[in-house]
């Protein structure tokens, strides 16, 4: 049977350069009449620049968004066979060292999350040949998606004619296995996705003329007016150098003032006010928090306090928002990226591996540790590499030096002294040797070792005797 390998990719670069030259079109990507006819929106070409100029001029709202990007970012990642099969552990494996090679592959990663701000995030990827003649990206190419459009058929096409802009039709349509293309929130009424920020526009807008407002209020109440008196008969002159005089007290720490002329301080009345403006600047914050990140508590900065339980619900909800973000992620990775990897390289009939986010949560090492060695004190078996694997240590690789337990000797004092014996422990302990002392110690209990002999007197020693020893030393 003989192979079928899809056509060669496009490798040169397809999108237009990146001076832009003149306003693309936004590609038919509508936002609602009471946005586009509100003061925020004016001057704004289309929607995607509004949105960038939200996260550039609010630092709140572009931390917001970086916490929900960064939260799936920061997971690890590893790819998942599609079987159990040599070829599709090869498969995997080479598709694993393809994407470590790849440069840039983090950044775009972190572009098609985006999408979840704006509704819709596009990648070109630049194709290249490596040394053994596969097809390997070479470079990712994050693109603007106001030059993108669809047509009748929900096909993506590029509107690359500025004098067409107007006419779909006339855009060039997109060679198959270029582009990546994340959505979120998308619908058929909403084609090209609903991101954050369109949802939190109103919130912004709020902060934003509040923040206006607020500098006006600090500048009128936040320092007490000068009041000048004069004499009756002030020349023109001598009325112009006391205008001097008083703007002089807005910088010097003091000032001439002629004669016959009385300065005096007048104090706002309205104590207090400020705090209006500050609480409605708090309330846009947290109902962003809440619109992005599900809560508030991991996004104050101190003005709130809450108990444990409660910190426990919110970081369960921001996780709950960590995983779908991943699943947005893996299926553009999967469905596309690692699925034209596997056509271009080894046919569109092998299955394809999976791109997987560890999405399991952290864990309690005391507490699974603990679980794990009453598991195998009841004879469970469990492998070695389970161990490796779920408390991140390396396993050997071949006569490389280790360090592990014997077997045999599970004592505690083993670990610390490489010791086999009582009376080795004794010793250690700088207690006197006994006569049973050469027998090992037990690896559960020291109550469990062998038959002890008895004594010069016939009598057995005392079973607690070398178990309070020990305890006393312990606590010396």
């Amino acid at each position: 049977m003989t192979t079928r390998l899809s056509p060669r990719p496009e490798l040169r670069e397809f999108a237009p350069p990146a001076a832009d030259r003149w306003r693309a079109p936004f590609g038919g990507r509508r936002l609602s009449d009471a946005i586009t006819r509100s003061e925020g929106y004016a001057g704004h070409a289309d929607p995607y620049s509004l949105f960038e100029e939200m996260e550039e001029k609010d630092p709140h709202l572009f931390s917001l968004l970086q916490t929900r990007k960064l939260g799936v970012l920061a997971r690890p990642r590893k790819i998942e066979p599609a079987g159990e099969t040599e070829r599709d552990r090869n498969v995997a494996q080479w598709i694993e060292r393809v994407l470590r090679a790849a440069p840039g592959f983090d950044q775009a990663l972190l572009h098609l999350l985006g999408a979840l701000a704006h509704g819709i995030a596009i990648l070109e990827i630049l194709w290249g040949v490596d040394a053994a003649g596969r097809i390997v990206p070479r470079a990712f190419k994050p693109r603007a998606a106001r030059r993108f459009t669809r047509d009748a058929d929900g096909e993506w096409r590029l509107l690359s004619d500025p004098l067409g802009w107007n006419r779909p039709e006339t855009a060039r349509p997109l060679p198959p296995r270029k582009f990546l293309t994340a959505l979120s929130g998308a619908s058929d009424e909403a084609p090209f996705g609903r991101g954050l920020c369109e949802k939190v526009y109103w919130l912004w807008w709020f902060k934003k003329h509040n923040l206006k407002f607020w500098l006006i209020y600090n500048e009128k109440f936040g320092a007490p007016a000068i009041v000048a008196q004069h004499r009756a008969g002030l020349n023109p002159a001598e009325r112009e150098r006391l205008l001097e005089v008083i703007d002089a007290l807005q910088t010097d720490a003091g000032v001439i003032v002629p004669e016959g002329i009385t300065l005096s301080l007048l104090e706002a009345t309205r104590a207090g006010g400020g705090d209006s403006y500050r609480m409605l600047a708090q309330w846009c914050n947290d109902e962003m928090a809440r619109a992005i990140l599900g809560q508030t508590l991991t996004s104050g900065e101190g003005e709130r306090a809450g108990s444990l339980a409660l910190g426990r619900v919110h970081d369960a909800v921001r996780r709950d928002y960590q995983r779908a973000d991943a699943w947005l992620l893996m299926d553009v990775v999967n469905a596309q990226l690692v699925r034209w990897l596997v056509d271009l390289n080894f046919g569109e009939h092998v299955p394809a591996p999976r791109w997987a986010i560890d999405l399991s949560p952290e864990l309690d090492l005391e507490r699974e540790v603990a679980i794990d060695r009453q598991l195998l004190q009841m004879g469970v078996p469990l492998p070695l590499r389970y161990f490796h694997e779920k408390y991140g240590r390396p396993a050997p690789v071949g006569e490389a030096p280790r360090l592990q337990y014997d077997d045999s000797n599970l004592f505690q004092y083993h670990l610390q002294f490489g010791i086999l014996t009582i009376n080795e422990v004794r010793v250690k302990l700088g207690l006197p040797p006994v006569p049973w002392g050469d027998a090992p110690t037990s690896p559960v209990d020291v109550r469990a070792r062998p038959p002890i002999p008895r004594g010069s007197t016939g009598e057995d020693p005392p079973e607690r005797e070398f178990e309070e020893e020990v305890g006393k030393a312990n606590e010396k």
